[in-house]
């Protein structure tokens, strides 16, 4: 199967008769690739169709060898010998796979994109890493694409990671100037990334400081420069990710000029052996915690990158004592071959005691609040229960938890009076803001939004009490919920078939979710989705997992017209879902 596009490049030739593409195609080995017999070049406007292939066959999978490397040639019509630019599209579809403004003059790529700011022009200003900010604001952050193109910009998505370990999904709607803006609430420290959904690649990466207003750029040139990292022989200048004027320019230049070279690999099923003991692990973690540290006192750094390096040091092996369980896991999981494996419980033999806690507490600096500019790691256990001095640990523990039960509306005055009791008042202050703020939201679209009463009956009844409304119709039920990225593309995909293929006023359209899904972004979410909705417990929606053996979301069940109900997991191919549908409805 293929799950992300291949980094592609070669060479450009131009003939009298033909032009001619040479493809080197990097991807996952045992995967397949597929050249669609639509794809064309682009050039001034203009396009020249495909004529033919050698070394692969349109529309057909092309399976990668265990290279993860493959040649082929593309066949096109001729091009003017003067072509300064191209374009490779496959095809018209929505997500057509594309390279975009193949430059053919063989001059050097510029390293900025033209018209960015000349104050942006600049090596980063070193010094230390600045302190993270624990307060509250409105951010708002405009984006300009340099330079604008529709095809691209139609494809970004930004996501927020959040201090407290959420991650928030904006769309970007560019006007036709390549202008962009996004604001919201933020609570703390945050990054955003801007993300090209059809191909995976990272435009802009920024760390966001609460209440700032900034211009972020985007270089339009980035998907096409991340599919070049391949060549071998001509490497691609490398482009910038962290373009803007706000508060933490300099740092994120200074993280993307000097990469960290010494990230711990704890999610590779690399790290440690789930045959040791206890011991043998915190010996582990301490010779690498010396040993990086070591590394990357010595290496020619600028004083930020070599305080952020260490302090990402430390979140990660940090986090490795209280997940110790967790890695060993997935070594052991790595070691028979099966990630889909039941975790080894009785497997690993190591068991770390509080004492090994408190020694593994004396290696890391776990009271500077410079962590968080790495990550919330620290989240992951109370070490001041062990030891550390001051309550930063702590407070990050709860903040997470109780910013998620903020987020879900299930706040209480209790849990904010045990973050009133922490010395920095921002973490109750951030948790109550977050209920009341999605509180007055969701209050303010019950008015606008048709919501289905749920049926009151007991939870192993609760899905044929709900398809029993739409009794004498054919019924499609979605369950999905809002933090399912498939789910969010697959509803899209599947609304213009309300108006479309699909339009009958016979077929309902049922959506079902849980109360795992943010109640704000819920109630933002099906004002646009035409259908039923319906938002269960965890005893009815597990009532319906077990009765249709769902494998995972989206997951579709198609009731006909007598109330038969039938989970269809292969409704996820969009082709197949229509023809069943339609199917049902003809059957009378």
């Amino acid at each position: 199967m293929q799950e992300a596009l291949p980094s592609t490049w070669g060479e450009v030739t131009l003939t009298d008769s033909a032009t001619i593409l040479d493809i080197n195609a990097t991807f996952h080995p045992g995967y397949w690739i597929k050249i669609a017999k639509e794809s064309y070049l682009e050039a001034d406007g203009n396009k020249y169709a495909m004529t033919g292939t050698e070394g692969i066959t349109p529309d057909t999978e092309f399976w990668m060898p265990e290279s993860g490397k493959a040649s082929f040639r593309l066949f096109f019509d001729p091009l003017p010998a003067d072509t300064r630019t191209l374009s490779f599209i496959e095809g018209d579809a929505p997500g057509a796979f594309r390279l975009i403004d193949i430059d053919l003059s063989g001059e050097p790529m510029a390293e900025y994109p033209q018209q960015l700011p000349a104050e942006l022009i600049k090596e980063p200003t070193d010094g230390s890493v600045p302190d993270p900010a624990l307060s509250i604001g409105t951010t708002t952050l405009r984006y300009h694409m340099l330079p604008y193109r529709d095809d691209v910009a139609s494809n970004l998505i930004m996501y927020v990671n959040t201090m407290y370990g959420a991650q928030d999904e904006y769309p970007l709607l560019f006007d036709n100037k390549g202008n962009a803006t996004v604001t919201f609430d933020q609570y703390g420290n945050a990054e955003a990334f801007v993300i090209d959904s059809s191909t995976g690649s990272i435009y802009s990466s920024t760390t966001l400081y609460p209440g700032e207003d900034i211009d972020i750029y985007i270089d339009a040139r980035i998907s096409g420069s991340t599919a070049m990292q391949n060549r071998e022989e001509r490497p691609s200048r490398w482009l910038h990710r962290a373009l803007h004027n706000g508060h933490y320019a300099d740092f994120d230049r200074m993280k993307e000029k000097y990469p960290n070279k010494w990230k711990t690999q704890l999610y590779n099923g690399q790290f440690g052996d789930y045959r040791m003991t206890a011991r043998e692990y915190m010996d582990m973690v301490k010779d690498l915690h010396r040993s990086n540290g070591d590394s990357i006192r010595k290496a020619d750094l600028p004083q930020m990158a070599r305080e952020l390096y260490l302090l990402a040091l430390d979140n990660d092996l940090s986090s490795a004592i209280p997940r110790y369980m967790y890695f060993l896991g997935l070594n052991y999981r790595d070691a028979i071959g099966d990630w889909m494996a039941p975790m080894p419980l009785d497997s690993i033999k190591a068991r770390l005691t509080d004492d090994d806690f408190r020694e593994a507490a004396t290696w890391f600096d776990l009271s500077n609040p410079k962590l968080l500019m790495e990550s919330n790691m620290l989240a992951a256990t109370d070490w001041n229960a062990y030891g550390v001095k001051g309550d930063l640990s702590k407070s990050m523990q709860l903040f997470v938890d109780k910013a998620d039960k903020a987020r879900h509306l299930t706040l209480t005055a209790e849990d904010l009076d045990t973050l009133r009791q922490l010395s920095n008042p921002f973490f109750a202050e951030a948790c109550d803001s977050i209920y009341r703020r999605g509180l007055a939201k969701v209050n303010g679209y019950s008015g606008k939004i048709e919501r289905t009463p749920t049926p009151d009956v007991a939870d192993d009844e609760i899905f044929d009490a709900i398809v029993a409304r739409h009794k004498g119709k054919v019924v499609l039920v979605d369950l999905w919920n809002t933090w399912c990225g498939p789910c969010r593309m697959a509803i899209k995909e599947n609304e213009p078939l309300k108006s479309g293929e699909l339009s009958d006023p016979d077929i309902e359209w049922v959506y079902i979710a849980d109360e795992s899904s943010d109640p704000v972004k819920y109630v933002e979410m099906i004002q646009n989705i035409k259908g039923v909705h319906y938002k269960l417990t965890e005893p009815q929606i597990e009532n319906i997992r077990k009765r249709f053996e769902v494998d995972g979301i989206p997951y579709y069940i198609l009731v006909d017209r007598d109330g038969k109900a039938t989970g269809h997991p292969d409704f996820r191919d969009h082709t197949r879902m229509v023809e069943e549908v339609k199917k049902a409805v003809d059957d009378n």
